[in-house]
């Protein structure tokens, strides 16, 4: 094991985490080549950015699969060779994740939001986004925004983006709708249709020419935008790693990695998911 890698490790182990404890490298180092992480397109990009910096400092090369939470589970749960650590964006305390032997361990924060094409109003009730994905709203002046019939779009059944938006919105009865892979086919769907309106994960949304929907989710208390009060918007997440048991090897040390002052700061300079360090985790479960 050369200098830099025990340096990485050194990090990884003064990690604070924030449910506690450290990961140790128990692996020997004819695993400790190629790291392996599949899942999240949300985590996709953070990941990315974490690759590039690993693999110059460690020389461990990473392969990122981005297709899915739901593939993040399923890969380390049923084929744990497939992948040493699964991203998953549904949440912590997923139900998908309630499975033996699953770990999950935070690492920062994520919200869903709400983006929407010109003729939307600047915010909706928890209610009113409930009408428009169940069919009953169908025309934005139903709502304050301009006439046109609404053009619902939701992820890819496997996102965990979608499944953190069903699970906070009461959908029963939802009819089938225009489903796509990526946040950033969503993205350009809604920037193409001034009556498109879609969910994302914040860090996406970027500079896209959209709207970002202030969200009155207890229908009554008040809009909340998350571009300018994330601490107080209602669909926020916990977006999580997850390993087959306790993360050894390799994959100890990049979890510990990330979670580190140094991890938690590179996060915060890529911008996509918000850190510990900037908003302190919550009481579990979520």
């Amino acid at each position: 094991m050369n200098q830099t890698t025990t340096m990485i490790i050194a990090i990884a182990l003064t990690a604070v985490v924030c449910i506690g404890g450290t990961y140790m490298l128990t692996s020997s180092s004819s695993d400790n080549t190629t790291l392996k992480l599949e899942g999240s397109t949300t985590l996709s990009p953070l990941m990315e950015y974490y690759a590039e910096e690993f693999e110059k400092t460690t020389g461990v090369r990473v392969e990122i699969t981005s297709n899915g939470s739901s593939f993040g589970i399923s890969s380390v749960m049923d084929n744990p060779a497939r992948a040493h650590i699964g991203l998953s964006s549904s949440g912590y305390g997923a139900a998908a994740h309630k499975t033996a032997g699953v770990k999950e361990t935070p690492i920062g924060w994520d919200s869903v939001v709400l983006i929407a094409g010109s003729n939307a109003p600047a915010q909706l009730t928890r209610a009113q986004v409930e009408g428009i994905y169940k069919g009953e709203i169908k025309n934005w002046n139903e709502v304050g925004g301009t006439a046109g019939t609404i053009v619902p779009i939701e992820r890819d059944a496997g996102s965990g983006t979608r499944d953190y938006f069903e699970g906070r919105f009461t959908l029963t009865g939802k009819p089938n709708l225009t489903a796509l892979g990526t946040s950033q086919a969503v993205i350009e769907a809604v920037e193409g249709n001034p009556n498109a309106i879609a969910y994302v994960s914040f860090g996406s949304v970027g500079n896209a020419n959209v709207k970002v929907i202030a969200l009155d989710y207890n229908d009554g208390k008040g809009f909340v935008n998350p571009k300018t009060n994330f601490a107080d918007y209602p669909l926020k997440r916990v977006v999580v790693l997850l390993t087959n048991g306790e993360p050894t090897g390799i994959a100890a040390v990049f979890i510990g990695w990330v979670l580190s002052s140094e991890g938690q700061k590179l996060m915060e300079e890529e911008g996509s998911i918000t850190p510990f360090s900037v908003l302190a985790c919550p009481p579990y479960p979520t």
